[in-house]
């Protein structure tokens, strides 16, 4: 999934506390592995991950060190008596999909007209090309009922990406999510589509997951672009595109325990899901939104943990993997008092069009200022000869009341 953290520091001091005894994440669609930021947690990681593609799931079944993550290959899917699947009935859930108007279509026409080998990065991308032996299982499950068989009552963390009924998936989880006391999610999402309520598409999930008490917190985009004007591909082979439509992208949700509206359902949550949620919060670079959960739920989780201790974690992720990062504290002293490190730095073509911009400003405004002086120098001269003439008047009425006088 995109949009995890590569340092994440905090994740490491709580997966050593005894409170924290495990993390529990399902992943469906777990093609190429799980994401490397759970794997931080070490022996504490739990996960059940879910892929249709046997092959796939055997290699990570053999190449698995942690005996608490399982792999199954399966497809996960929804029973046909469930009120989406009604309310579907056989509904196309891509509507509107430009899919055949694209350039990556075009490139994989091209490639398959030539006979080369289509790039192992597509994955389902393109399912309808993948190699003819490649062996899928035929085993469909309703993920929340195989969890309830398996005895697995809390989740942590769902992360849903098949590349196709994601929405389908996440509506099997309708109750469940309650239930299982599911923090966080990570779906991959449409951002085309029409306005029924079941195409799979971005403002259907977001509907979904807010109703759910559930919150946004991370949106990605991938772009493609039509076959009328091809961009150039992000990576070396054909996919997501340099310019293009939004496409794809994957949504991260998650609850909003900052809110008070959420009191009732944090109190309800053991000390463990509240590190677990401050962990998801910095597995996803968000160690503000992982701060404030320490500081709201403090008094609860200091008799476990050093709180302290947590939050100069999270201060060092914010401030990257240096070697002597600022302890919270200090962090927030300097954004108090307006330190420089909190505002983008000028670039120099950039300060050099400010400077002279200001050079600009100060030429008009003496400018201004100039004929200001010779205006107010023209109306003293005028002042001063009207002044003239007024005293040579004075002196001619004088000097002939004189000569009348004589």
């Amino acid at each position: 999934m995109e949009g995890t953290a590569n340092y994440v520091p905090v994740i490491g001091y709580l997966s050593e506390t005894p409170l924290l005894s495990e993390f529990m994440l399902i992943d469906i669609g777990c093609s190429g592995g799980i994401d490397a930021v759970w794997r931080g947690f070490g022996p504490q990681l739990r996960a059940l991950a879910i892929d249709p593609n046997v092959a796939e799931i055997e290699w990570l079944r053999s190449s698995e060190t942690n005996p608490e993550v399982q792999y199954l290959a399966a497809f996960a899917g929804l029973p046909a008596n469930h009120p989406f699947s009604l309310r579907k009935a056989g509904r196309d859930p891509f509507e509107r999909n430009p899919w055949t108007r694209l350039s990556v279509v075009k490139s994989l026409e091209l490639m398959k007209s030539r006979r080369q080998t289509l790039p192992p990065e597509l994955g389902a991308l393109n399912a309808g090309m993948l190699a003819p032996d490649t062996k899928i299982s035929k085993e469909v499950i309703a993920v929340p009922a195989y969890l309830q068989d398996s005895e697995i009552h809390s989740v942590d963390f769902l992360k849903i990406d098949v590349d196709g009924p994601d929405f389908e998936i996440l509506n099997s989880f309708d109750s469940a999510l309650e239930t299982l006391g599911v923090l966080g999610v990570g779906i991959e999402v449409s951002y085309f589509g029409s306005a029924a309520d079941t195409d799979y598409t971005f403002h259907n999930v977001d509907r979904f997951m807010k109703a759910s008490g559930f919150e946004l917190f991370g949106t990605t985009v991938r772009r493609y672009s039509l076959a009328a004007l091809p961009a150039p591909y992000v990576s070396n082979f054909p996919a997501e595109t340099d310019f293009g439509r939004p496409l794809l992208g994957d949504a991260l949700y998650v609850r909003d325990l900052g809110r008070h509206e959420h009191d009732e359902f944090a109190a309800q949550l053991p000390l463990a899901k509240l590190l677990n949620l401050i962990c998801i919060f910095a597995a996803f670079n968000l160690p503000d939104c992982a701060a404030e959960i320490a500081l709201r739920f403090r008094d609860r989780l200091g008799n476990a943990c050093d709180v302290e201790r947590i939050l100069d974690l999270l201060a060092a992720q914010a401030q990257g993997p240096i070697e002597q990062p600022l302890t919270y504290r200090e962090y927030l002293r300097r954004f108090e008092s307006h330190d420089p490190m909190f505002f983008s730095p000028i670039s120099a073509c950039t300060a050099a069009e400010y400077e002279l911009a200001c050079l600009r400003d100060a030429a008009a405004e003496i400018e201004r200022e100039r004929d200001e002086y010779a205006a107010r120098e023209q109306a003293a001269q005028a002042e001063l000869e009207q002044t003239r003439q007024n005293l040579r008047t004075v002196l001619e009425e004088a000097r002939q009341a004189r000569d009348d006088h004589a």
